[in-house]
């Protein structure tokens, strides 16, 4: 058999030609390859056979067969000297051509391979070999051929050694590189084998090239599967987000990339920080320093088992060698696990990684260290902190820009209120920009944008788990609906201004230095129920447009020791977290006095009440505690607290405001109502004014007319009766 073979120079281009495109160059590699196929074909042509028998070829064995299996046999294709030429011919006519291509800055997929995983020439023929049916059908016909069995259309081990191999000593090392636990087998091969083909000798199995690396040889697009779907490949070429924060990060880490980073030992460079810090932005801008890409890797969607998650890793170094990028490990932080179930997916990643050589980036929340060191590495931690409020308030303006045109005022309040990194704050714009879009279809283009959309924005980044133990009150009301005394209503104004102008002070003032901890709003409210404290609450909220949570004391106290302080963490982290305002209403039942231990219940609850003024202090927020009994809290709450506002039960005068804004302009109201004879006869605070107003309203729309005063005294009576005081029918006078 002759595969007609053409080594002249006639109808292929000159030894000087550049390849212009990966499948040429394929396409000569495959032309050596028919050499050595040709080859193996006169070795089986030496073997006796008996034509008659040519039809049941592969599947029985003659006498004449199996004598010629028991003679010596060299254990690779011998070449004639015409072959010898032929192929030396080809070796020199690819070498020079890809001596030309090199020179004109064109880089071949395969050259990139051999270089990148250090192969010899041995393994390229091994790969290429291995390679040729992926690539050309044919190849399955000749190798089943070669093979003496039909059902084998792929190269066994046996074959590779066969074709590749040029002496005893080539056949022995390239034994060991097609094991399966090499490092050519790991990186190039499948390892997944059928039912059939595992039951075969080691030599007898089939090789199949990965389908990564043959979409790779001839440059055809490819889409990682499976765990590896996330994965996301940052060109250094590309246009980056401007670096807003922790410049001296890159004034550092760019220079040491690259003298470390690029080749030498394994450099892992571990950035931690709060979501949006710019753990990947960094990474990308000091990988475009280097002239590489980032290639970034979710770590949540990776594998639960080690056998998978370790050659998930080992896919996306290898996917990393062959973009020539930088390989980047993201939400390292979720790999953490919980006490009981420690999550082992770190140190088997740590493990995967001593192998690497050059720079790796590990991106977590959260700062990590592996269990066991890893050999040899050289671990640079980079921690993204959250800027401070004047940073904050630059990145604000700076980001905003022209689509809302903020002031230093309105900046430095959203920078107060929002504890944001700049991916955080650019993404808060974005959403703001948004709601304008939908909201104000049209507006004019030229115009700034509402600020008050930023504050909404702001509070939709945000995600907690608040509601589990509180629950969320909507700030409706404002300053003109709260009827109190000038005092407390200028300490609940004071209150407001330390977070409008927390910029001014901690920023611009220097007052961040001296306070380490501390720096939050706490304030109480006492009086008697119904006086106006949760209102108050509200009211503050919608001055600063933040959102407020009354805490359910039924979710968070228990009678099992350490869950009533497991609970206020949660609520106090949850808090940090989004930066709300946190209203504790009837705080004694919580923040009662400390008493003298005669048991073990003292002993705890007294823990509880410590605990809290701990966290109190350390909330960057405003906390709010309101009780009818301010004597029954602890003298060191009273102490700590900035604010103590108390409501007096209201005088006759704030009585008839009471009354009278308790009626909507919208309702219709008999003139007959005498404000001034219910503020002066009935001792009522605001929350049962209120009750009594809208009882006397479901009393006149059940009789179909208009409110009137005898709507209203029955609905006070049915008020007294409720906290069971007497009303005595004098009182009522003519209403009676």
């Amino acid at each position: 058999m002759t595969l007609g073979l053409d080594t002249s120079s006639n109808g292929r281009p000159s030894a000087n030609t550049p390849y212009t495109h990966p499948g040429e160059h394929l396409a000569n590699e495959l032309q050596r390859l028919d050499v050595l196929v040709e080859a193996g074909f006169h070795s089986m042509k030496a073997v006796a056979y008996d034509p008659a028998m040519d039809s049941f070829r592969g599947l029985v064995v003659t006498d004449a067969e199996a004598e010629q299996l028991l003679s010596e046999d060299p254990g690779f294709a011998v070449l004639s000297d015409e072959q010898q030429q032929h192929l030396q011919s080809w070796d020199r006519y690819i070498a020079s051509r890809l001596a030309v291509t090199q020179q004109q800055g064109f880089t071949l997929p395969l050259l990139h391979l051999q270089r990148s995983f250090r192969l010899d020439e041995l393994d390229v023929r091994l790969l290429i070999t291995a390679l040729a049916p992926e690539i050309n059908r044919k190849y399955e016909k000749l190798y089943a051929y070669l093979q003496d069995d039909m059902t084998c259309r792929f190269a066994t081990v046996d074959l590779l050694l066969r074709l590749c191999c040029r002496s005893d000593a080539e056949r022995r090392e390239a034994a060991l590189r097609l094991a399966p636990a090499s490092k050519l087998s790991r990186d190039f091969f499948r390892k997944e084998l059928s039912v059939e083909a595992a039951q075969r000798s080691l030599l007898a199995r089939p090789i199949r090239v990965d389908e990564r690396i043959v979409s790779y040889v001839q440059d055809q697009e490819w889409r990682q599967q499976g765990a590896l779907s996330g994965l996301k490949k940052w060109l250094s070429g590309v246009d980056r987000p401007h670096l807003l924060t922790d410049l001296e990060v890159q004034e550092r880490l760019r220079p040491h990339l690259a003298r470390h980073g690029v080749q030498g030992g394994l450099v892992v460079y571990f950035v931690h920080g709060l979501p949006g810090s710019g753990k990947t932005l960094h990474a990308r801008y000091a990988a475009a320093s280097v002239g590489k890409p980032l290639l970034e890797w979710n770590l949540l969607s990776s594998p639960a088992e080690e056998p998978q998650f370790k050659e998930a890793v080992e896919r996306v170094l290898r996917e990393a060698k062959l973009l020539d990028a930088i390989p980047a490990f993201d939400r390292l932080h979720e790999l953490a696990g919980l006490p009981e179930e420690p999550d082992r997916r770190g140190d088997w990643l740590a493990e995967s990684l001593s192998a690497w050589e050059g720079a790796v980036f590990l991106l977590s929340e959260r700062a990590w260290l592996p269990d066991r060191s890893i050999p040899g590495v050289q671990w640079i931690e980079i921690a993204l902190k959250l800027p401070d409020p004047g940073t904050r308030q630059r990145i604000w303006k700076t980001v905003a820009g022209e689509s809302f045109r903020l002031g230093e005022a309105e900046a430095g309040v959203l920078a107060a209120k929002f504890r944001f990194t700049p991916g955080r704050i650019a993404a808060s714009v974005a959403a703001a920009v948004s709601l304008a879009e939908w909201e104000q279809p049209t507006r004019e283009a030229s115009g700034p944008l509402d600020p008050h959309l930023l504050h909404r924005a702001g509070y939709a980044q945000i995600k907690h788990r608040l509601s589990e133990t509180a629950v969320k009150l909507e700030p409706s009301y404002t300053w003109e609906d709260l009827i109190l005394p000038d005092e407390p209503k200028a300490l609940l104004r004071q209150a407001c201004n330390r977070l409008l102008y927390r910029h001014v002070v901690f920023g611009e003032w220097g007052f961040e230095r001296k306070f380490a901890y501390g720096k939050g709003i706490s304030m109480l409210f006492t009086g008697p129920p119904g006086t106006g404290k949760t209102m108050s609450a509200m009211v503050m909220a919608k001055e600063m447009e933040a959102e407020v949570y009354r805490i359910d004391l039924s979710r968070v106290v228990s009678k099992y020791i350490g869950e009533t302080e497991k609970n206020l963490h949660d609520i106090f982290e949850e808090g940090q977290r989004s930066g709300v305002i946190l209203f504790f209403d009837e705080a004694d039942a919580l923040f009662g006095k400390r008493s003298e231990v005669k048991d073990a219940h003292d002993k705890y609850a007294n823990m509880e009440t410590s605990y809290l003024l701990q966290k109190m202090e350390e909330y960057d927020g405003l906390t709010i505690l309101a009780s009818n009994f301010a004597q029954n809290l602890d003298d060191a709450f009273m102490r700590r607290i900035q604010f103590i506002v108390r409501y007096p039960f209201p005088d006759p005068a704030q009585r008839e405001q009471l009354w009278r804004s308790a009626f909507p302009r919208e309702q219709p109201a008999a003139a007959e109502i005498d404000f001034s004879y219910l503020a002066n006869n009935f001792d009522l605070a605001g929350g049962s004014i209120k009750n009594a107003v809208l009882t006397a309203a479901y009393l006149a729309a059940g009789e179909g007319t208009s409110i009137g005063m005898k709507h209203v005294v029955e609905a006070i009576k049915q008020e007294y009766k409720k906290t069971g005081k007497v009303l005595l029918k004098d009182r009522l006078g003519v209403y009676a």
